[in-house]
This record gives structure tokens, C-alpha cells and sequence, in this order.
């Protein structure tokens, strides 16, 4: 799974350690300069760009995996 691995580099976390209930903030890694390069990557990745107000909406790895599948990318 490619978010997987984007969440692994991103926030230097391994998949088995969070679920689709997991909050960003929630990851010991997490900050803002963390978060910008997550969304970088997310972008890169799955050739998308995202709104400010997509952004703010992902709070969790569920709200992310509900955007990316909004943008007719496969998670």
C-alpha cells in the first residue's frame, strides 16, 4: 500500500502501528514541518493536489484514505 509507505517516511511510523482510527497528531514524529512534507508526499505520490480545506480535513489515516479515493486514486 503506498500511503502506508508515505506514513513510514513521513512520520517515521510502521503500518502495524496505526489503524484508520489513527489521528496524525497522534504520531510521536508529528509536527508541522512533518506534516508539510507528509502532504508533499501524498501529493507526489498519488499525482493529486490537494485544497487547503482537504488538508484540514485530514485528521485521521480514514480521512485521508476517503480523500485520496475522492481524488479516483487507489489507496
Amino acid at each position: 500500500m503506498k500511503l502506508d509507505q508515505v506514513l513510514k517516511d513521513s512520520f517515521n511510523v510502521e503500518a502495524d502501528k496505526f489503524t484508520d482510527e489513527t489521528r496524525l497528531m497522534s504520531f510521536d514524529e508529528w509536527d508541522s514541518l512533518s506534516h508539510m512534507f507528509f502532504i508533499g508526499k501524498l501529493e507526489e505520490t498519488y499525482e493529486i493536489e490537494l485544497t487547503g480545506n482537504e488538508i484540514a480535513d485530514m485528521q485521521t489515516v480514514a480521512d485521508i484514505k476517503k480523500i485520496i479515493i475522492s481524488k479516483n486514486r487507489e489507496i
